[in-house]
């Protein structure tokens, strides 16, 4: 195990608050990111260009800072069993939305589009990371059956 869970989740809301900070003051820094620029022509989709004036931003911005808000809570009071149901839940949101992006490419441009696909290929990679991590931590029986006796 390279990081813990709780480094993990500090990451996670640390990465979160910098792309909300970058997309509330300069949103074609994040749309015209190198990042997102090469994993939106490796796969094809079409770039995604916002303005400082367009109200998208603000409505994406507000809710990625609510789940970096909740990784925050889980950060302060440590609970495995919030991220135990969390985690899987996330990841499956995430791979949802990258998977639409991908596979339905010119269909919804709102959707489909480098800066999409990046951020929530990016959510995927670090909550599959936490979900192995959590499995890592977890007690096993043997673990817990020492701890009774």
């Amino acid at each position: 195990m390279i990081l813990s869970s709780k480094n993990i989740c500090i990451l996670h809301f640390t990465f979160l608050n910098a792309i909300v900070y970058k997309l509330l003051t300069n949103p074609a820094e994040v749309s015209g990111h190198g990042f997102v620029f090469i994993l939106g022509r490796a796969m094809r989709l079409p770039d995604a260009e916002f303005r400082e004036d367009d109200p998208a931003v603000g409505l994406i911005a507000i809710l990625l800072l609510y789940v970096g808000i909740s990784d925050l809570a889980t950060i302060v009071t440590p609970n495995p069993k919030f991220l135990e149901i969390a985690v899987p839940f996330r990841l499956m949101l995430a791979f949802t939305v990258s998977g639409f992006a991908y596979l339905t490419p010119g269909s919804n441009i709102a959707i489909s589009n480098s800066m999409v696909f990046s951020l929530s290929f990016v959510e995927v990679v670090l909550q599959f990371w936490l979900f192995l991590t959590l499995r890592e931590e977890r007690p096993t029986p043997a673990q817990t059956q020492g701890q009774l006796e």
